[in-house]
């Protein structure tokens, strides 16, 4: 699984892979390499990778505005 943090916070565990242009990936202290999204749209690409029921309603919600 690939840790990714998102821009509201939120960490999610997926098995996706992101370009790497597309996020900035650091390690932690406990060793665990974490992902972040650079922009809005690489994020957005990436939830939309994500299975609906992985995702809080918030998630949901913000791929449901930018689908309409």
């Amino acid at each position: 699984m690939t840790k990714f943090l998102l821009r509201d916070g939120s960490l999610i565990d997926i098995d996706i892979e992101a370009a790497s242009e597309d996020v900035f990936s650091y390690n932690t202290t406990d060793g665990t390499t974490v992902h972040a999204a650079l922009s809005e749209q690489a994020e957005m690409e990436l939830l939309r990778q994500v299975p609906p029921k992985l995702l809080s309603v918030s998630q949901r919600m913000l791929l449901s505005d930018l689908a309409a």
